[in-house]
């Protein structure tokens, strides 16, 4: 204080003047750069009411999880719900994607908001969707990247699709459906979507669409054990007409996917595995049950047991033309509660990213990294229960897969994987 005291008593009035005009100019300053910090820090408050599906046993959802991706920042913030299932945050302005993963011991529960614009306190509505974890048929792993040649040639004929028995009942195969849904990549929305882009409730079904023979009892597939369906039942690794380069040998396949003449004679047959049978096509200029290398959406499907699979062929009402096209081609059309089980395989650029699925099917997505990579995406391993394997099964595959695996048909992980 004495410092400060002889510094005033003996400042000369210019000096003190400097000193105060100095001052104000701090103060100016120190007020302009706390109003920007103020102005750049502004966050508004979002509550979400988050719903469960109409007849679970509860109707608001608490203590759920909800994260908030801001697409610009790549940042995430991640909110319970309170007892009245309202999840309250505080966000900066930007454009978020909201998302739930939420489970208890029966069903898995899923929601999404996508593209949200925040800019001004606001309420929104989460409706989730419920899928039973009960068991049943899962797609295990999905190989369709495919692989280089030596001579750095592109190879897909070693793709596969496996099916595992998630349940601790056999499971009959018979009448199987194995298909995928149109478009064959996910790089623009779909043409099978109205204009807020919901996708339509029967799924239109792209190429050669295969199913299991058998009169209902042939094929049983055991508790906890797979079968895997090829393209080319082969041993790829060696066979001559294979890639040395590949990574599978599928010569002890279950099945291959094998369409005889309706190509013109362009498949080629392995003797050695059986083929399943071919429902409909909406092209056979395609060689085979070609996957595309950049995501397809895949699907396992039965019908109910009073449709057989000649009647539902022969429905007209089960076609449909592409919307938005002039194109005469027709396409099988399957309701989505015939489907059970989906994979939604897209793009890894992030615009490349489009549904296809409807988020009750599967509410994610997976992918590679790139293609001819030998790599394949594969379910995570949620439990081992006396040495036997039950895989994750939220119907969400961002959840449930793990990206850039090697193939290994048949070969089932022995370490619980999360």
């Amino acid at each position: 204080m004495k410092l400060l005291s002889s510094f005033f008593d003996h400042a000369s009035p210019l000096k003190w003047g400097k000193v105060f005009v100095l001052l104000v100019l701090a103060l100016v300053a120190f007020s302009f750069s706390s109003c920007s910090s103020d102005e750049e820090a502004k966050k508004y408050t979002v509550s979400i009411t988050v719903n469960y599906p109409t007849g679970y046993t509860q109707t608001l959802a608490s203590g759920v999880e909800v994260k908030a991706l801001n697409a610009q920042t790549g940042t995430t913030t991640n909110v319970t719900t309170d007892a009245n299932g309202v999840a309250e945050f505080s966000l900066i302005s930007g454009v978020y994607k909201f998302t739930i993963a939420s489970e208890t011991e029966e069903f898995a529960f899923n929601g999404i908001l996508e593209n949200t614009t925040i800019a001004k306190d606001q309420s929104l509505t989460i409706d989730l969707s419920a899928s039973t974890l009960s068991g049943g048929l899962v797609i295990k792993e999905i190989y369709y990247v495919g692989s280089l040649t030596p001579s750095s040639g592109s190879y897909y004929s070693d793709q596969f699709v496996e099916i595992y028995n998630n349940s601790d009942d056999t499971i009959y195969l018979d009448k199987l459906i194995l298909s995928m849904i149109d478009s064959i990549t996910s790089n623009s929305i779909s043409s099978w979507s109205d204009a807020s882009g919901v996708l339509q409730e029967k799924l239109p079904l792209y190429g050669f669409t295969f199913y299991v023979p058998g009169t209902g009892t042939e094929h049983p597939l055991l508790p906890r054990t797979s079968a895997v369906i090829a393209q080319d039942g082969i041993d790829h690794k060696s066979d001559a007409a294979g890639n040395a380069n590949s990574p599978v040998n599928l010569g002890s396949a279950s099945w291959e996917t094998y369409v005889g003449d309706l190509n013109g004679g362009k498949d080629a047959d392995a003797a050695a595995v059986p083929n399943l049978g071919v429902l409909y096509a909406t092209s056979t200029s395609s060689y085979d049950f070609i996957m595309s290398v950049f995501g397809p959406a895949v699907i396992i499907a039965k019908l109910p047991d009073d449709v057989s699979l000649a009647t539902f062929t022969s429905d007209d009402s089960n076609f449909a033309t592409k919307p938005g096209t002039t194109s005469s081609v027709k396409y099988l059309q399957i309701p989505r509660s015939y489907v059970i089980d989906a994979v939604e395989c897209v793009n890894s650029d992030e615009k490349k990213q489009y549904k296809r699925i409807p988020s009750s099917l599967d509410a994610g997505y997976v992918y590679t990294l790139n293609t001819y990579t030998s790599k394949s995406v594969r379910r995570k391993v949620k439990q081992i229960i006396d040495g036997k394997v039950l895989y994750k099964d939220t119907n969400n595959s961002t959840q449930d897969f793990l990206l850039e695996q090697t193939p290994a048909p048949f070969v089932h992980s022995s370490v619980v994987e999360e």
